[in-house]
């Protein structure tokens, strides 16, 4: 029982990278976004889905950063 902690940490922590990968392949990967109808439209679309990429595994670290401090200072703190 006392490692119920660490695995409910693990549990959420995967949770959150398998709900980030979701939203990576099947929302942001077929985005498309026609602005000019030529080929910029691509260059345009990659950017911004790369930038949106980009920002979410960040948030994503930032998130699991503090998750994993929350803990440790909790269990450390109880011992």
């Amino acid at each position: 029982m006392r490692l119920f902690g660490l695995f409910a940490l693990i549990l959420i922590m995967w949770s959150m990278i398998m709900i980030v990968s979701y939203f990576l392949i099947f929302i942001i990967g077929p985005l498309h976004i026609n602005m000019f109808n030529n080929s910029t439209d691509k260059l345009i679309s990659s950017i911004v889905k790369a930038s949106l990429a980009i920002g979410l595994v960040v948030v994503l670290i930032l998130l699991l950063g503090i998750l994993k401090t929350k803990y440790l200072r909790k269990t450390l703190l109880k011992s």
